[in-house]
């Protein structure tokens, strides 16, 4: 079997089994700031562990995408040393939520694996918790012999997903590859670290909830949660030692051989850095698919962390040059079937990975060099501790990941001074304030009671802009009451809805609820998702009182819907056209869409230029013009995906989508609200372009009423222009021209009044220096100078004067000043500026420093005049 039948007959037994198949989550967990990345199947069913969601199964089974690569589950640093590890994998798993637990557990997996997949069950262990009485007895009457049977500790056989959440007991199924395979040593038995006895199959079984504290806590239904990875057993069935030698990786590795002009196998040095190559290229695709981008901090980080260390394997390998771009290419031909949309991102993550690939490039060889040299005099000296300031310039300077330190350390029996880099990094992080802490949402304790009693919404709101519905439940705060009356804001949960909760970029609706008969009015101010079908209500209630159960009218403010509407719809015709523009790369990565204007993010790694902004922006008004249908399909994610269907980074889909289609040129899964032609957009003004992080763009916008606004306000500012220059409405760009080129030249002669003024007070100041072993110190002060000013002033004194100290300063805005220091070359060895400057603004309570010849520090501006008369005791300090 291939690793795709697998992964299907996987799926397909326990849909067999009651189990109904959910998809796979995105790589980034939903409001759960404690995780980087989803790490194992159940991240995506916490809250049904927990009895705070419900959900229409309580048998589950998925083939869920997962990164293991920072946080307390990290298996970077085993990457390319095993057989088994990977920073990305894919986890078979089926779960019940609190329906059966271990006896159809492991009668479940028992079956799977010894008749659908046909696994020796005679080369299978278990291990189970040493309390686990029960799980020992129900393997026994599964057919495994009591001494294939061991009982382990908490570290192997106690799961949780995290410091605190649901965990529990667990039991593992391991696969014995034989003799020759591991340690080889005689005493080898399960617990061995080494390769031979292969965990397959982990069996947890949950019945508990872990606090901050650590205490435990019975969960309301014992439930089960399973987890295989997909790459061990397919090397098993596959009738292979290792992960690297089975379908998933091979190819990857035969396009590594070919760049680097070595074979696999030959030496285990270069199989570590191909395993390493062939790992990162897969954990650089996929979490680059779901929309990150490599930065210092959080997951960016780790993304950095992944594609550079394949770099430094790569060079390892003797390869110069960038490759791992490529390699996404071999990732994308194995996954394409299960994954369409890493096919339908494949041109952008590229740009992505390559961008990253020049930029590590350029400096690696500096970083190198720096590195070399220092732990060259280390070694000289008899050193082996790297000091941590050196290992920070490598990282923050030379964008070295510490990983990557570490490693080039320990291969020259170097150790790294750990506590010295934190202490650096620690006090950069205090200088520019931003932390790496994730970023994250948390779960509103009042909206998880909610998701406890079931409610669900019903979303009408495609169709009408008014509907009714039943007041299901009422939140005032984060209690649930009967009750919410005039004056007081609050929640209204309802089954059924026509109001577009915040979602996709595009902003909430506002509208009314009322009573029958008018006994009760609320404001909506804000509608919030909760979960797919269940939308909370901000309301303000004006008049009288609503209930729980009350029937009332629901009604959207049709204006500010219809504002917003015409500018979604615009996001997607500017997406279409910033690809057409500046290539397949182009991805949105973020929006905003309101009423009046839109904000659309995008990946491109450089400014768009004039004439490109202008050439999306007429495509754009074209596409307007034309008055195109906007068509809305409801079909399967996976076809939606499958047929080329744009899908958005930030997005949660469920199995079901909307798919809309603009004439035959965008296709995009969206949830949101859209015109019926692009006729209603009106017309399309860009207001701005701009960058807003490493390798994205953003754009600002205005459409329909927006636009019109837009463009009254700029020709109204034209024509005052125009009044005020006396000059005809088609010549003010001319006119303004003109007048700015009048203040260049005025300009010039100010500046030259000053230069001349200058020079005639600095020969004043020679005359009224003070001599001094035959050197001169001149002091000046200059009225409203600049930096730039007072250090011209300094090179005109020692123009004309041969040995010197020259002191002037200036007093600006604030009553900040400013004082600058200069001292001739021949008296350098004498006296030094920067230790001049330090002890004037020390005197002052300022601050100040530079070098021997030159230097400059600032003190209160009331002080300057009086600094200047005393400098000779600075001189001499």
């Amino acid at each position: 079997m291939t690793s795709q039948q697998i992964r299907s007959k996987f799926l397909e037994y326990f849909a067999r089994n009651g189990h109904t198949v959910v998809p796979s989550s995105g790589l980034l967990p939903e409001k759960d700031p404690t995780l980087l990345f989803v790490n194992a199947g159940m991240v995506q069913f916490k809250n049904l562990f927990l009895g705070l969601e419900k959900r229409p199964y309580v048998r589950g089974t998925s083939c869920q995408k997962c990164v293991r690569a920072g946080g307390k589950h990290n298996d970077l640093d085993n990457i390319g040393k095993t057989l088994r590890h990977h920073t990305f994998f894919e986890m078979l798993g089926n779960f019940s939520f609190g329906d059966y637990f271990k006896k159809e557990a492991i009668a479940f997996a028992w079956e799977f694996l010894t008749k659908e997949l046909g696994l020796d069950a005679s080369k299978m262990w278990v291990t189970v918790f040493r309390e686990d009485d029960e799980a020992d007895e129900l393997w026994r009457k599964t057919g495994v012999r009591p001494e294939r049977i061991v009982r382990l500790d908490e570290k192997d056989n106690f799961w949780s997903m995290g410091d605190e959440g649901p965990c529990g007991p667990c039991s593992e199924i391991l696969y014995d590859l034989g003799e020759n395979v591991g340690c080889r040593r005689p005493t080898c038995a399960v617990g061995c670290d080494c390769d031979r006895f292969l965990e397959i199959w982990n069996l947890v079984f949950m019945e508990f909830d872990r606090s901050a504290d650590g205490t435990m806590t019975k969960l309301p239904k014992p439930s089960i949660d399973t987890g295989m990875g997909l790459e061990r057993v397919t090397s098993i069935i596959e009738g292979k030692i290792g992960n690297y030698d089975t379908d998933l990786f091979v190819p990857i590795i035969r396009r590594i051989e070919d760049i680097a002009g070595c074979a696999y196998g030959e030496s285990e040095k270069n199989d570590i850095a191909i395993r390493v190559i062939a790992d990162h290229a897969r954990g650089a695709t996929f979490i680059i698919n779901d929309g990150i981008l490599p930065s210092k901090e959080g997951r960016g980080y780790v993304l950095r962390r992944i594609i550079r260390r394949a770099l430094r394997y790569g060079r390892k390998l003797g390869i110069q040059k960038e490759f791992l771009h490529d390699l996404s290419k071999s990732v994308v031909d194995i996954m394409e079937e299960a994954y369409p949309d890493v096919k339908n991102n494949h041109s952008y993550i590229v740009r992505v990975i390559r961008g990253e690939e020049e930029r590590f490039i350029e400096t690696l060889g500096m970083g190198m060099k720096l590195y070399e040299e220092f732990t060259g005099d280390l070694k000289k000296k008899g050193s082996a501790v790297i000091p941590g300031e050196l290992v920070y310039k490598l990282y923050d300077t030379y964008g070295f990941p510490v990983d990557i330190t570490t490693d080039m350390a320990l291969e020259d029996g170097l150790v790294l001074d750990r506590e010295g880099f934190e202490k650096a990094l620690s006090e950069q992080k205090e200088r520019s304030k931003t932390g790496s802490k994730i970023k994250g949402e948390e779960w509103n304790e009042g909206h998880l009671t909610i998701l406890g009693q079931g409610l669900a919404s019903t979303f009408t709101g495609y169709g009408t802009l008014k509907d009714e519905g039943v007041i299901g439940a009422i939140l005032v705060g984060n209690d649930t009451v009967a009750e919410i009356s005039e004056g007081e804001e609050g929640e209204l949960f309802l089954d059924t809805t026509p109001f577009y909760a915040e979602s996709g970029g595009q902003v909430d609706d506002s509208g009314t609820i009322t009573l029958a008969g008018g006994a009760a009015t609320a404001h909506v101010t804000a509608v919030t998702k909760v979960k797919e079908d269940l939308f909370a209500h901000r309301v303000v209630v004006e008049k009288g009182a609503f209930h729980k159960g009350d029937r009332v009218s629901l009604t959207v403010d049709e204006q500010r819907r219809k504002g917003t509407s015409r500018n979604h719809t615009a996001t997607h015709l500017l997406q279409f056209a910033l690809r057409r523009v500046l290539g397949d790369h182009v991805k949105q990565s973020g929006s905003l869409v309101e009423e009046g204007r839109m904000r659309f993010d995008f990946t491109h790694f450089e400014a768009m230029k004039e004439e490109q902004i202008r050439a999306v922006e007429d495509i754009v008004n074209e596409k307007i013009m034309e008055c195109v249908p906007v068509v809305v399909n409801v079909k399967s994610r996976e076809d939606a995906i499958r047929e080329g269907a744009t899908a958005l980074f930030e997005e949660k889909y469920g199995e079901t989508v909307r798919v809309i289609t603009i004439g035959d040129f965008s296709r995009e899964l969206c949830g949101g609200t859209h015109v019926a032609n692009t006729g209603q957009i009106g017309s399309l003004y860009i207001l701005s372009e701009s960058s807003l992080a490493s390798g994205v763009r953003r754009i600002e916008a205005t459409t329909g009423r927006g636009a019109l606004a837009y463009k009254r306000r700029m020709e109204g500012t034209l024509r005052a222009i125009a009044k005020r220059t006396n000059t005809e409405f088609d010549r003010v760009e001319e006119r303004v021209e003109n007048l700015l080129g009048e203040i260049a030249l005025k300009e010039k002669e100010l500046d030259r009044f000053k230069q001349d003024i200058i020079a005639h007070r600095v020969d004043g100041a020679i005359a009224e220096a003070i001599d001094r072993e035959g050197m001169k110190i001149v002091t000046l002060f200059v009225e409203n100078a600049s930096p730039d000013d007072l250090r011209k002033v300094t090179d005109v004194v020692r123009s004309k004067v041969k040995d010197c100290i020259v002191v002037v300063g200036t007093a600006g805005a604030e009553d900040k000043g400013l004082v600058v220091a200069s001292v001739s070359r021949d008296l350098q060895k004498r006296y030094n500026a920067g230790k001049i400057i330090k002890s004037l603004t020390g005197h002052y309570g300022g601050k100040g420093g530079g070098g021997p010849n030159i230097a400059q520090g600032g003190i209160p501006g009331d002080k300057v005049p009086e600094s200047l008369k005393k400098v000779e005791q600075f001189i001499d300090t």
